[in-house]
């Protein structure tokens, strides 16, 4: 596949829509970077409204890469199709009865969630597969065809089939499918063997239902986009963004859209990795604070940590997702104070609409954007570089309003907000790497987000971490993530056998059946099969666990005493110890399958000012004015240390630096702060 040289990429925010245009002449790169508000009722708005704005000629532009919270969106408010769930007869309360387990085990008014198909449209049909897919009790087809007519009859738009053990055999799974399909063929029919052949029935049966629940309307937001970006004139590709971290094209995303749920932190995370190995780090925290949330992730050696435990609403959603943790937290975030007089911050938000009060926008509440701007390090006259006008009274209003609330100065209240939501921000940063066993004390802080770079520094000094680095374009660096982000597709296969009893040409041979289909499934995308790389893996546990550990392989190369080895690893690691006398057992065969992309590193430092660009002022800290400058983060000249107190002003983001810090631009053009004193 040719690599196209103008790509335009689009994050859609809770408040902000991000936009990049990369362009490449063949003589030096270029980006430029837009912040839009974004429209939550009309998602498409946003982006069309962003990209008119831009001098794009349409004919040239092969690639759209895009990001969206459309789907997200539709599980948290509940606003997908109708949708039924056909289950094997016996396992109707599947959704209902979920695990057994409480989230908080002190909550004495715990509910569970509220699954996003009703009990009323689980189906159950008569039929029976046993653990190794054979067939038990034959498929009663006269109860599908009843069942089609229910449905179509009561309104569903979206059916999903989730019968047991039918990762081991779909045949029940596919001749239910082609039964409604004739029957009734304006439904969407999702098969969970083909989604997900995994097993543990509530995730796989919660996941296909989620899917079809939110499939017709994401492809209805995608088929408005592609409609409305070919009257301009675009007649190139459209990519997805997955929660993987990954990009996929859009046609090849429809029937598996719950892929793309929780995807925009994870274009977040390649943006940041991309940009740390870049400036000589692959051992990093992402920190990324946005305008509803703060989102963290901890990375190895270049690679972030993949789970399929992930939750979106409670509701488990087993498709392999970077590992995030996602705190209430960000600009827009409401302070508040309870019937207690304590004051707390988030996870409410302001969002785009009203947005924070110094928006303008008839934002009522204070929030952490507005705390920053009556503290002085954001300023009205230069946020964004100028193009988004603050309106400074308005923040100093709702500040000083919750001063009195509080019986505290304006000054103190908007402190008092900064305080708080950076020790939730630290808090989530614990739990990614002190709570797991890695000390954050050996990793950099990789800021961005609009507000990211503001409170980063001051969150390092809390964890210890000496060393903070802001990519080029941080504010917009999820959208930069989509930019040079992988195509990459992740496949799954349930086969449960102690690795005692597999021989080496049976591990190959069950990784090359995932190579098969992966290859059927990208030729058909258009893609050639030299461009696939590709990465095997195991889910694995010793005998007689519940829960399985990650571990990769070479199908060259594997066999059961490696598999035994790299379990004892893995469980070390993740437990510190190891049961080396016990069986391992090996449960699911992955396959990753990835097109590395070729854009061309863009994140340069290109300073074209004779003069740094600097003015004096000063911020609130700790109770009184101190004085600061304020640089045009732009003209800073290479290699050049700032010292803190310092406020480094870029049109997508705000980075402040404090005492006892030094900031300077590094070659590829990031800001690397670094403590100089405790």
């Amino acid at each position: 596949m040719v690599e196209s040289p103008q790509k335009l990429a689009v994050e859609i925010g809770g408040t902000f829509t991000d936009i990049i245009l990369f362009e490449d002449d063949g003589a030096e790169p270029r980006m430029t970077t837009l912040k839009v508000p974004s429209t939550p009722r009309q998602p498409e708005k946003g982006v069309l409204a962003g990209v008119d704005r831009l001098d794009i000629a349409w004919s040239s532009l092969h690639d759209v890469l895009h990001g969206s919270t459309v789907a997200t969106n539709a599980v948290l408010e509940r606003k997908g199709v109708p949708t039924a769930l056909i289950v094997t007869r016996g396992f109707q309360d599947i959704l209902e009865i979920q695990r057994g387990d409480k989230t908080n085990i002190y909550d004495i008014f715990y509910q569970r969630s509220v699954p996003v198909v009703p009990r009323q449209w689980v189906i159950p049909i008569t039929e029976r597969l046993d653990a190794r897919g054979e067939v038990l009790t034959a498929l009663a087809e006269d109860e599908v065809r009843a069942a089609a007519a229910r449905m179509v009859q009561g309104g569903i738009r979206a059916v999903a089939i989730c019968f047991l053990h039918s990762y081991q055999n779909p045949m029940h799974e596919d001749r239910v499918r082609a039964i409604i399909e004739d029957m009734a063929p304006g439904l969407l029919v999702l098969t969970s063997s083909e989604l997900l052949p995994q097993f543990r029935e509530y995730e796989r049966a919660s996941t296909a239902a989620m899917s079809a629940y939110i499939s017709p309307i994401m492809s209805h937001y995608v088929d408005k986009l592609t409609e409305q970006l070919e009257d301009r004139g675009f007649g190139g590709s459209l990519f997805i963004t997955q929660s993987n971290g990954g990009v996929l094209p859009a046609n090849a995303i429809r029937r598996e859209v719950v892929r793309t749920l929780l995807s925009g932190p994870a274009a977040g995370v390649t943006g940041a990795i991309y940009a740390a190995e870049r400036a000589g780090f692959r051992n990093i925290i992402t920190f990324d604070m946005g305008g509803t949330s703060t989102d963290v992730c901890l990375i190895n050696d270049g690679q972030p940590l993949i789970t399929t435990e992930n939750q979106l609403n409670n509701l488990p959603v087993a498709v392999p997702m970077i590992d995030i943790a996602t705190v209430g937290a960000g600009g827009g975030s409401i302070a508040a104070v309870d019937r207690y007089g304590m004051l707390h911050v988030g996870p409410e938000s302001a969002g785009a609409d009203p947005g924070p009060a110094c928006y303008g926008h008839g934002g009522a509440h204070a929030t952490v954007t507005d705390a920053n701007v009556a503290r002085g390090v954001i300023r009205a006259k230069t946020f964004a570089g100028g193009n988004f006008k603050l309106d400074a009274p308005a923040a100093d209003a709702v500040i000083a309003r919750l001063g009195d609330q509080l019986s505290m100065s304006p000054g103190g209240a908007a402190e008092a907000i900064t305080r708080i939501v950076e020790a939730n921000m630290t808090q989530a940063i614990r739990l990614v790497s002190t709570q797991r066993g890695y000390d954050p004390r050996d990793y950099v802080l990789v800021a961005f987000g609009g507000a990211g770079p503001i409170h980063a520094a001051s969150v390092a000094n809390e964890l210890g971490i000496g060393r903070v680095l802001v990519p080029p374009h941080a504010g917009v660096l999820s959208a930069f993530g989509l930019l040079v982000a992988d195509i990459a597709r992740d496949y799954v296969q349930t086969d449960v056998a102690l690795a005692d009893d597999l021989s080496p040409q049976d591990f190959r041979a069950k990784i090359a059946a995932l190579v098969d289909k992966a290859e059927r499934e990208f030729l058909s995308q258009g893609f050639n099969a030299s461009e696939l790389k590709l990465f095997a893996g195991l889910d694995v546990r010793y005998q007689g666990q519940a829960f399985e550990l990650p571990i990769s392989i070479d199908p060259a190369t594997v066999g059961a005493e490696l598999v035994a080895s790299r379990l004892h690893e893995a469980h070390r690691k993740r437990y510190g110890f190891a049961f080396e006398n016990e069986s391992a057992e090996v449960v699911n065969y992955r396959l990753k399958v990835v097109i590395p992309r070729k854009t061309k590193d863009v994140a340069v430092h290109v300073n074209h000012h004779d003069e740094v660009a600097s003015e004096a002022g000063s911020i609130l800290l700790r109770g009184a004015k101190l004085d600061t400058v304020f640089y045009k983060s732009e003209t800073l000249k290479l290699d050049t240390p700032v010292s803190g107190p310092a406020v480094l002003e870029a049109d997508t983001s705000t980075c402040f630096v404090p005492e006892g810090w030094t900031a300077r631009i590094v070659e590829s053009g990031s800001i690397l702060l670094e403590r100089t004193s405790s």
